[in-house]
């Protein structure tokens, strides 16, 4: 009964961890209404193409500078974020996050991270533009958006940008009309760029999945897949992907700058990157990221016009505003292997934050409930290991024994703890079953934007590795406490001092670049385990674990023979069938120390 119980327990927890995402998150809304497709009797569009974007001649000195000077800028302001819009090709200039968890030395984060016109993000592209020449008549609306209009060649061209209903958004409405007397081609383009050094994408842990918060990422979603593409696959070839595109866009570990169809037929997203950029050695010294979704080529007749709506979402990969833009943007998120465990993680530490109000007594909280639930599996753990601490003399005498015969070694290993009712493998198969919640744990906090410069106590970011070291330094005195303390798995002296001195060494060195909120639940979780150690050693102390059933049953038959009258009888039976066997191994008998030699059993049935 007593082992149903523990798989009924198993099995609700795990349940628990994979459906508390899905009952507990709340699904994606359906997106803000448009005000129409494309209009006027617009014609189909032509066979798909995912071919580079037009590139624009460049502009020689002067004609540069007379541009720059045209360029005026207007702001869209709501309360999470301040743009600036660019009359020049009515992309984003900058993006100013709102909020004093948003500010670096002082000044707020700029999600633009380009300072040329050409990649601004956002900007209006049409192929049939490929000069720069158009300059935008830009006017403010009652609703807080912009109106540009301009013209592009043969089209008339307009363009309103409005703040979304949800943080971070920014809906792009673009309307282009032919005015002439001929029919125009043309493709509409959206793309987002973003520009990263090199400095700052190699802040990880070499040979750790610690990655800097800048490193950086294109993204497509299409179909039911999600393309994450790095820096060195994208700088050797650009990836174009068809079909159903959900969005297309740049990412770091935090933020996310992305463009999502609306309405309007799309073609395909394409990804690239390309060095920039060179050092005295010739080493490049950035990366150029461009993130495009491309709109099906139309050829537009006289008098006819085309609306395509696009939502842009640039800022934090928060999950509730992720989840209000729609479109899957939540996938941006990594959560790594055990995604349902990570995301349910993630929901329990900002409820237990919306209680207490601090993200660094959230991460001890939420250390403290994880180890109630893994509790039972601690308790078989030790349990395990109680058990195999009170078998070291006999697993000694057998190591002296048969010395370096493993193999013999091994059989008598293993008949012992068959006899015993001891697996070796019941202190391991607990840790086992904990190894996702610790990965996930992991992979909510390294990823979690809501700890992107939140404070608590002498920290003030809990993102960024602890400038003081001191976390780190006590988990490397609690695990060496934690290591001394705990029954040794091993009766190797050399493994025992390997994992003494050279587990908390190693975890300390790790800790050292990992996140400070990472640091501090290993610190909470060590802390919390010794405590929870001795008071389980307490427990078995007043009630040691019991041998298996078929142990008991062993030990008590035996006891029963001895006393028995028929026992001596059988005893002695036994040993004159053993005369001829002496030598056999039989691995099914149990290893016995105080067997006497062949010589003492043939001068016993000598005198019997």
């Amino acid at each position: 009964m007593e082992g149903k119980g523990r798989a009924i327990y198993l099995v609700l927890l795990l349940g628990i961890a994979l459906t508390a995402p899905l009952l507990l998150n709340r699904p994606e809304p359906a997106s803000e209404a448009a005000p129409g497709a494309a209009g006027g009797g617009a014609p189909a569009p032509t066979a798909p193409a995912l071919a580079a974007p037009a590139v624009p001649a460049p502009l020689s000195a002067g004609q540069a500078k007379a541009r720059a000077a045209l360029e005026t800028r207007t702001k869209i302001e709501t309360d999470h974020y301040v743009a600036q819009v660019s009359n020049l090709n009515g992309g984003l200039a900058s993006l100013k996050l709102k909020g004093e968890r948003f500010l670096r030395d002082g000044e707020p984060i700029n999600l633009v991270t380009t300072d040329k016109e050409r990649y601004y993000p956002f900007g209006i592209d049409v192929d049939a533009a490929a000069d720069p020449g158009a300059v935008y008549e830009v006017t403010p609306l009652p609703d807080g958006g912009l109106r540009l209009h301009g013209n592009v060649r043969e089209l008339d061209v307009v363009r309103k940008m409005e703040p979304g209903k949800s943080p971070y958004q920014l809906w792009l409405t673009t309307r282009i009309v032919n005015p002439g007397e001929t029919s125009v081609k043309f493709r509409l383009r959206v793309s987002t760029h973003h520009y990263v050094t090199r400095e700052s994408e190699s802040g990880g842990v070499p040979l750790l999945p610690v990655r800097s918060p800048s490193m950086s990422n294109g993204l497509c979603r299409h179909g039911e897949e999600l393309e994450r593409e790095d820096r060195t696959s994208l700088t050797e070839e650009p990836l174009g992907f068809g079909g159903a595109i959900g969005f297309t866009g740049v990412e770091n570990v935090y933020f996310l700058a992305a463009a999502a169809p609306e309405t309007g037929e799309v073609e395909g997203c394409r990804m690239e990157a390309s060095d920039r950029g060179r050092d005295e050695e010739g080493e490049a010294m950035g990366t150029l990221f461009t993130s495009t979704l491309n709109y099906r080529e139309l050829e537009l007749p006289p008098g006819q016009h085309a609306t395509f709506r696009t939502l842009a979402y640039v800022g934090p990969k928060t999950p509730d505003e992720l989840i209000a833009a729609g479109h899957a943007l939540k996938l941006a998120i990594e959560t790594g292997w055990f995604t349902a465990l990570a995301e349910g993680l993630t929901w329990l530490l900002r409820f237990i934050f919306d209680f207490v109000g601090n993200w660094g007594i959230a991460i001890i909280l939420l250390t403290l409930v994880v180890k109630l639930v893994l509790f039972p599996l601690t308790v078989k753990q030790m349990q395990s290991m109680a058990r195999m601490k009170e078998l070291k003399p006999q697993m000694d005498e057998l190591n002296e024994r048969f010395g370096d015969d493993r193999e013999a070694k091994g059989a008598a290993m293993m008949e012992l703890y068959r006899n015993e009712g001891v697996n070796p493998m019941a202190g391991c198969f607990p840790m086992l079953l904990q190894l996702p919640i610790w990965f996930s744990l992991y992979q909510s906090l390294a990823s979690n934007v809501e700890l992107f410069h939140a404070p608590f106590a002498v920290w003030a970011d809990l993102s960024a590795p602890d400038p003081f070291f001191a976390l780190p330094l006590a988990l490397g005195v609690l695990m060496f406490v934690q290591q001394k303390i705990m029954p040794a798995a091993t009766t190797d002296p050399l493994q025992q001092k390997m994992m003494l001195y050279m587990m908390p060494t190693m975890i300390t060195s790790f800790m050292l670049f990992l996140p400070a909120g990472l640091c501090l639940y290993m610190f909470t979780n060590s802390a919390l385990s010794i405590g929870q150690q001795r008071m389980i050693e307490a427990q078995l102390a007043k009630n040691p674990p019991k041998a298996a059933k078929g142990a008991q049953d062993d030990s008590s038959s035996q006891d029963r023979s001895k006393d028995s009258p028929e026992g001596s009888t059988k005893d002695s039976s036994q040993d004159a069938s053993e005369g001829d066997t002496a030598d056999q191994p039989d691995s099914r008998k149990r290893p016995k120390t105080n067997r006497p030699s062949k010589a003492e059993r043939r001068s016993r049935r000598g005198k019997k």
